[in-house]
């Protein structure tokens, strides 16, 4: 897809108008449990997606430089369409952040677009997730993103740029520090597989998808650009986007040493924690949709994790069709490293129409799983009432 289309995309996406509020101040009282997802878009090997542009699921391709141990050559789920760029420093530094920093400045117009939706007169903050060795590097790619927002009418309302580590949970990533922070953040983040060092530490974990074998996880990459607001206790109520609490997460046994029934059964209780009936509540006057409208799973292609997602959620949702209703991330475009949870979730905004809720799963983990929800804003299962 061409640079032209992409914008042209944008521009024809819906733009709700934003309340005209004072200018937010730094503050340290944002609510710990709760996000306000706003907006997101992405890049990947599939195309680029936002909220209403979905591109169908892409093959891999044979790497034209990366072979697997077995001496064939690896499939792979590369960007195709991105921004050419020279930085012989950090080349130097970490090959890798060259092509994340191109990752970076390919979807950089796209999420300043986003920054539409701010309130009159908002600051907001700039927070950067990469999975790079070199401190240094990181901050080169940190300058060029905020120079590249300092070029244009969004510079003088930016607070903040820094540097957050991939570890962690959301919340955790989008936590202020101690001096405080904006209500508004656009949070950057990016991974790419596509070299010699993660195809061997995919190898050396067993999960790595070779051509002469049976199934693994295909190295890709992606770049993703999310609009974000943190809560505040005053915030009563909102009316669009998504609230995103904490994951919820179970740690188990291994996985390859369980039966296909355990599986189901202790994924099933992870969904039933995550996704409570609304008869379970304390407060049975909150509405509770009856099921997800979407899920994106971190992985189908890992040896038994598609047989285990499907009989979970058919046992707990019986009109639940994974093939219709969920998505793969592997199965899309590929295995996004550390970017798989930001591009979760805007694979889960880029599939829901409004007032649609979502479930996100992580279950490539041979230990541990976790499910995350996406509560729609001003629907009839908004957490935004119980604020």
């Amino acid at each position: 897809m061409s640079r032209a289309s992409i914008f042209d995309l944008l521009h024809q996406r819906h733009q709700e108008a934003a309340p005209v509020v004072e200018k937010t101040t730094v503050r340290s009282d944002y609510l710990t449990d709760r996000l306000h997802l706003v907006d997101a878009v992405a890049l990947t090997p599939a195309g680029f997606m936002a909220r209403g542009v979905m591109p169908e699921a892409v093959p891999p391709v044979l790497s034209e430089s990366l072979h697997g141990p077995d001496g064939y050559r690896l499939l792979v789920h590369p960007i195709v369409d991105v921004m050419p760029l020279e930085d012989s420093r950090l080349k130097r530094l970490e090959r890798k952040a060259h092509r994340l920093n191109a990752l970076v400045q390919t979807l950089m117009v796209e999420a300043l677009i986003m920054l539409e939706a701010l309130p009159e007169e908002a600051g907001f903050d700039l927070i950067l997730t990469l999975p790079l060795r070199s401190p240094q590097a990181g901050e080169i790619v940190l300058a060029q993103a905020r120079e590249a927002i300092m070029e244009t009418q969004y510079g003088d309302r930016l607070e903040s740029a820094r540097l957050v580590p991939c570890q962690g949970g959301l919340h955790d990533q989008m936590a202020v520090p101690e001096e405080g922070g904006m209500a508004w953040v656009l949070w950057l983040s990016a991974d790419s597989l596509i070299n010699d060092e993660d195809v061997a530490r995919l190898d050396a974990q067993g999960v790595l998808g070779r051509s002469s074998k049976g199934p693994g996880l295909h190295p890709g990459e992606a770049v993703n650009a999310l609009l974000i607001q943190r809560v505040l206790p005053e915030d009563e109520s909102l009316d669009q986007g998504w609230l995103i609490e904490p994951a919820t997460t179970f740690t188990h046994e291994k996985r390859s040493g369980q039966r296909d029934y355990h599986r189901r059964e202790q994924l099933l209780a992870l969904l039933n924690d995550a996704w409570p009936d609304k008869a379970d509540l304390p407060d049975s006057s909150v509405a509770v949709s009856n099921a997800p409208a979407r899920l994106v799973v971190d992985s189908l292609t890992l040896p038994g994790r598609a047989v285990e997602a499907g009989g979970a959620l058919m046992t707990r949702w019986e009109a639940f069709d994974l093939i219709d209703d969920g998505i793969g991330v592997d199965i899309h475009g590929g295995w996004p490293g550390e970017a798989m949870m930001c591009l979760q979730l805007v694979l889960a905004t880029a599939a829901l129409e409004e007032g649609e809720d979502a479930l996100v799963l992580e279950i490539a983990g041979e230990k541990q799983s976790s499910a995350m929800v996406l509560r729609a804003c001003g629907g009839p299962s908004a957490p935004g009432d119980q604020l």
